[in-house]
């Protein structure tokens, strides 16, 4: 029986959600440096709150890679998005609904033979794995001047939490900015894939697991080295409080953007997300290098890249899902299959006049209206 083992998998919701960024990231947006530890900037929640989109929105369009009469349609997911949003994608529901295959997002699949009880003589193991070796808290492990600015950013969306100290950086950054989220009215969960697959699957289509597989035969000895082995993860702390001090409100833009489908403020509003050094941090690890990490971002987008040319290769609609600065960064999947000699075609941009006639979704089918939209 395959299944993911908490500890990597927690690796893997940090690194991997957005691992990819390491090969598509965008150059950091001109802001304000991180305040100083004694005087740090704390959002303005209620002002944040009243702007955060509700209700049904539609999200941003598709773009279209071509090759003669086939077309691989993709949507961008983005992370956090609004948490009460109710997401009605009717464009998006028809393609699937019709669509010859249907690609996930690109990601990575560790798969562990232990069995049921085998997870669970590991639980112990995997939970001392999130704490730093030695019993050691954030305030010996984190320079003097980073430990303070976690205080004020811990101090503004976990209070008192105290049990958080003794966990990893890299660990104690991802809990803090999940909560932060639920503050600012945001949420991390990709909504895209979850509407994406349960179309699909109601309609019968085919679905492409896209990504690298690693088996992990040594799923003991990997937690126990992971559990002694030093993470250089000071600098994904770093980052995420930088983010939090200087980025939230431009956080809460970039969601409405995508809710409502304004594509020119995601492509103005740029960042320098803090996943990237999270992701580096954990795989750069001597326990996941050995055990076939390494290079794992560029694998994964290579991976993406060979499916998306098989499925234009071969089929007139595909659909897929991908990271929005993975997908448009300079180096990113569209700039590979553009380097390729396919057409790109941006939403809302009028294909190249040689270019093969493409029809447009109709309206949702009767079998996609009957698809609730995904509530939250």
């Amino acid at each position: 029986m395959a299944m993911r083992l908490r500890p990597l998998a927690l690796v893997l919701a940090i690194a991997l959600t957005a691992s990819l960024a390491a090969n598509a990231q965008t150059a950091p947006s001109e802001s304000a440096p991180a305040a100083e530890a004694s005087a740090p900037a704390e959002p303005a929640l209620a002002t944040l709150e009243t702007v955060v989109v509700t209700g049904i929105q539609p999200g941003p369009g598709l773009w279209q890679i071509r090759k003669g009469e086939n077309t691989l349609w993709v949507m961008a997911t983005l992370s956090p998005l609004p948490k009460r949003m109710e997401w009605e994608p009717r464009e998006l529901d028809a393609l699937v609904a019709r669509a010859d295959r249907v690609l996930t997002s690109p990601g990575v699949n560790v798969d562990a033979d232990i069995g049921f009880f085998g997870s669970l003589r590991l639980l112990p193991t995997a939970l001392r794995a999130r704490n730093n070796p030695d019993d050691k808290t954030l305030a010996e492990v984190l320079p003097s001047e980073l430990y303070a600015r976690w205080q004020a950013q811990k101090a503004i969306y976990m209070g008192r939490d105290r049990g958080v100290e003794n966990r990893r950086p890299v660990f104690a950054a991802y809990e803090l900015m999940d909560e932060a989220l639920g503050d600012l009215d945001l949420k991390r969960e990709n909504i895209v894939w979850d509407r994406v697959e349960r179309i699909a699957k109601r309609n019968d289509r085919d679905i492409v697991r896209v990504g690298v597989s690693i088996k992990v035969e040594d799923p003991r000895d990997a937690l126990k080295e992971f559990e002694r082995s030093a993470v250089d993860d000071v600098g994904c702390m770093e980052a995420t409080v930088a983010r939090l001090e200087t980025d939230t409100a431009n956080m809460v833009e970039r969601a409405n953007a995508w809710a409502v489908g304004d594509l020119q403020t995601l492509e103005e509003l740029e960042f320098d997300s803090e996943i990237r050094a999270c992701a580096l941090a954990l795989l750069g690890t001597d326990a996941l290098k050995k055990r076939g990490f390494d290079d794992l971002p560029k694998r994964v987008v290579d991976e993406w890249v060979r499916v998306a040319e098989e499925s234009l290769a071969g089929h007139a609609t595909t659909v897929a899902v991908a990271d929005y600065q993975v997908l448009t960064a300079d180096d990113g999947l569209l700039a590979a299959m553009r380097g390729k000699g396919y057409t790109i075609i941006a939403p809302g941009e009028e294909p190249p006049t040689d270019a093969v006639a493409e029809d447009r979704p109709a309206e949702a089918s009767t079998n996609v209206e009957a698809v609730e939209p995904a509530s939250n």
